[in-house]
């Protein structure tokens, strides 16, 4: 007993040749999370931090499983020189994705049709992008119908404004994708690299796009609280992507605070034009100083609210099971207007 006592204190003489055998054996395993950092300024800097499942999930996100029993990480490095005009992006992680992933969802459980967010159900023999995201978009005016208060839509998909409509500014989002990719090799492992202009961030995968804007609007103004947030019923809204000619430069996405999203994405456009998937394989987040840890969230009422605390327990962490973000709603809706017009009485 002394002696093993002795070993596992790590002073006994096999104990090196131990350690030695492990580092020379761990090939396969997988690096520690990278520490948050950044450094520099607007013109020239650099941020590195590592993404996790789950991190900065949006509403109505799913969280597929992932390699290595959903246990690895994945490790982004942003540099800029508005000098050069570069953004070299470059994204790593060993065992962290699947190669032309299967992944599917079942209607009414994990997957609810939104006229507001076309996406595919399942996607098979996907691929990968990665998203650079902005939380400066501009208030955008949506437009409630008069008579039975459901969303008609924002003002970039009307010409002129739809009569009689009621308009509601709402808060976006912006975000931009890398060109798609796949591991490189069979086990998952990735080391992917772009270079955007800095001053011209359009779409990797599409030269004639560039940007758009996503919030989450209240499909019905009856169930929206104009005080409570989280007592809102809330869907996701995506715009169309603008075209290349208002591609932004990286200084305004960095002045707005960051977030970054690993989606899987079908094999061929399912919307043209494109937009975004959400299956969301690993998240992070500028928003909160130090980074959000692995396990936990973003709350995003809280941060649409301006409230603490920032972040949350996840409550997919710890399992390695396909996890879905609800909807943002109550069990039983509140129907403010019904409220309002009892109240009338």
């Amino acid at each position: 007993m002394a002696g093993m006592d002795w070993f596992k204190s790590g002073k006994g003489p096999l104990y090196g040749l131990v350690a030695v055998a492990i580092a020379l054996s761990s090939s396969t395993a997988l690096a520690k999370p990278m520490a948050p950092y950044s450094k520099g300024d607007v013109e020239k800097g650099e941020l590195g931090l590592s993404l996790y499942r789950g991190n900065a999930n949006p509403f109505e996100i799913t969280s597929p499983v992932t390699p290595n029993n959903c246990g690895s990480t994945m490790d982004l490095v942003l540099k800029w020189d508005a000098e050069e005009n570069t953004l070299d992006v470059h994204l790593s992680g060993d065992r962290s994705l699947e190669p032309y992933p299967n992944l599917y969802r079942t209607e009414g459980v994990d997957f609810f049709p939104n006229p507001f967010h076309p996406e595919a159900k399942d996607v098979e023999g996907g691929r990968y992008q990665l998203w650079l995201i902005s939380a400066s978009g501009p208030l955008l005016n949506f437009y409630y119908d008069m008579n039975t208060a459901e969303l008609l839509g924002s003002e970039l998909d009307f010409e002129v404004p739809p009569a009689n409509a009621i308009p509601v500014a709402f808060p976006t989002l912006y975000l931009v994708p890398t060109a798609f990719f796949q591991p490189k090799n069979a086990q998952g492992d990735v080391n992917y690299k772009q270079t955007w202009e800095y001053d011209n961030m359009i779409r990797g995968d599409r030269a004639d796009l560039s940007h758009f804007y996503i919030t989450f609007p209240p499909p019905n103004l009856c169930f929206a609280n104009p005080f409570r947030l989280d007592l809102s019923l809330l869907r996701p809204y995506l715009s169309d992507p603008r075209p290349a000619s208002e591609a932004r430069p990286w200084s305004d996405y960095l002045r707005g605070g960051l977030l970054f999203d690993v989606t899987a994405e079908p094999e061929e456009y399912y919307h043209e034009p494109p937009r975004a998937t959400f299956f969301g394989m690993y998240m992070g987040t500028t928003a909160v100083g130090g980074g959000v840890p692995n396990g936990w969230k973003l709350d995003i009422d809280a941060a649409f609210m301006g409230v603490a605390p920032p972040i949350r327990p996840w409550h997919g962490a710890g399992k390695c099971e396909q996890t879905f973000e609800p909807m943002h709603t109550l069990p039983e809706p509140i129907n403010f207007c019904a409220l309002m017009a009892q109240a009338a009485q």
